[in-house]
């Protein structure tokens, strides 16, 4: 096996089609082209299907009932991607659901007496949380 890397992404100028150009990393530096098809299965849906640990899972399913697992990002991004359905099982949503919460539009936030009064403003929370990710080990998450 020999480590691969991504030399350039770009259209074949013969035929128009979307090409990968892998080169290998060392010794010799050979190039291997991957042609990108267009795919041949149809997304149906994302499913959010379990909670275990504290981490949550899901499935895509493609056409013809496979289901797939997939880290819930990967799978919502796919989702927003083609235009497909995201599910929630009932269990996962009676485990891991938040309720009562209601989202807070920016000109509320700003609004002295509003629903956010009290609250730091945005520029302020986005500064606060990248200097947390700045400073941030693996130890924190835990």
């Amino acid at each position: 096996m020999q480590e691969m890397s991504v030399a350039a992404v770009g259209l074949d100028a013969a035929t128009s089609t979307p090409v990968v150009l892998l080169q290998e990393v060392a010794p010799r530096h050979r190039m291997l082209p991957v042609w990108v098809g267009v795919a041949a299965v149809q997304f149906e849906d994302v499913c959010v299907t379990a909670v275990r640990d504290g981490v949550v899972h899901a499935e895509l399913v493609i056409d013809r009932g496979l289901h797939v697992s997939a880290r819930v990002s990967d799978a919502v991004a796919v989702a927003l991607h083609v235009g497909a359905p995201i599910m929630a099982t009932d269990t996962v949503l009676d485990e891991a659901a938040l309720e009562g919460v209601r989202m807070v539009e920016a000109s509320e936030s700003a609004a002295p007496g509003g629903p956010a009064d009290g609250l730091p403003d945005e520029r302020t929370a986005v500064a606060e949380l990248r200097e947390f990710l700045d400073h941030a080990t693996p130890d924190d998450f835990s």
